[in-house]
């Protein structure tokens, strides 16, 4: 995985990651974490340490709906933006806070460093204008799903 390279995690990491709604994830923030609200991502690791040496589980879900309308927001597709939540849950996973000034724009530099890295390695292909964001193939009208 990209990120825990970049990262220099090692060990096994055993990750659930969970595509959910609104009313999904703001059942588990309330649940888990005592807040009654929408969010766009959430992480529970399954382990303790301030960083994993040896590997580590988690649960990852991103709210789709709120991934589009972030993406719509930012102007940029919404698999960059699921891209950046899922850097963001990992980041999490990791250690990283983003509660306080601080630290949250040493996390928030960190994940948008990272989204760059993992989209510049993705490979271009030759039909698209947009390299690895293009629009998928599907809505080039390269067949359907």
């Amino acid at each position: 995985m990209f990120v825990y390279k970049r990262e220099k995690v090692r060990g096994v990491i055993d990750l659930t990651l969970e595509f959910t709604s609104p009313r999904r994830i703001q059942t588990l923030n309330r649940r888990f974490r005592g807040v009654d609200r929408n969010t766009d991502v959430i992480s529970f690791r399954y382990d303790s340490g301030p960083r994993p040496e040896n590997g580590f589980a988690g649960d990852i879900a991103i709210n789709v709906e709120q991934a589009r309308l972030q993406a719509k927001k930012m102007r940029h597709p919404a698999r960059r933006e699921v891209r950046l939540l899922w850097i963001h849950g990992l980041l999490h996973l990791l250690g990283y806070t983003d509660y306080q000034p601080k630290p949250r724009r040493k996390m928030f530099k960190r994940q948008n460093e990272l989204l760059r890295q993992w989209e510049k390695s993705l490979p271009s292909l030759p039909f698209s204008k947009g390299g690895a964001s293009g629009p998928p193939l599907w809505k080039r009208g390269e067949g359907g799903i």
